[in-house]
């Protein structure tokens, strides 16, 4: 796996992350306030709430596969070796609580107040902007949030706002559980 001896970054407390996820949301909210329709229309389900959720969390394990089958390429180790380090000292209740913040917060933002304006490509660009690092070691992540964005992008178009929310809501608990474990060389 890879290690960043040299620049090795310091963990982020969760409620930083928390706060920032907040900011999101309202500033999701606040767009969608302004909708002739209103702020409900974009977050509701276009059918059933359990189906839409069922079908979000069904595609958030199978993400979360796909990046566990990932993890072998030396990008992924070492952008997993840099994650470690961000989540270090944090509780299952912090994974827990940064995982729910940001899947609902960066999908009222991204999927329910712009993708149905800019589209589901640019809706991707912008998500895997979001996930850039300015480290060269860490190329990898905007690709993973590109990937990532389009499934999403598309779980949204089928099942609405929460089916997307609780994807990503599935990758990023399990991602951030699994990070929070100790690192094997397997």
């Amino acid at each position: 796996m890879g290690e960043f001896s040299d620049a090795t970054p310091r963990s982020i407390p969760a409620v930083v992350i928390i706060h920032q996820e907040g900011v999101i949301g309202l500033i999701a909210l606040i767009g969608l306030s302004l909708r002739s329709d209103g702020v409900l229309a974009g977050l509701a389900p276009p059918a059933s709430l359990v189906t839409a959720v069922a079908g979000g969390v069904s595609v958030g394990v199978g993400s979360f596969a796909v990046l566990w089958v990932l993890r072998g390429l030396r990008a992924a180790a070492d952008l997993e070796s840099w994650q470690r380090h961000m989540v270090q000292g944090w509780s299952t209740t912090d994974a827990v609580a940064v995982a729910l913040f940001s899947g609902l917060a960066e999908e009222a933002l991204i999927r329910a107040l712009l993708q149905p304006i800019l589209g589901l490509w640019p809706a991707a660009l912008l998500f895997a902007a979001l996930h850039f690092i300015p480290d060269r070691r860490l190329w990898f992540w905007p690709i993973l949030a590109l990937a990532l964005g389009l499934v999403i992008g598309w779980v949204f178009e089928l099942g609405g706002y929460p089916a997307a929310a609780a994807a990503h809501i599935t990758v990023n608990v399990l991602s951030l559980l699994h990070l929070r474990t100790p690192a094997t060389d397997s």
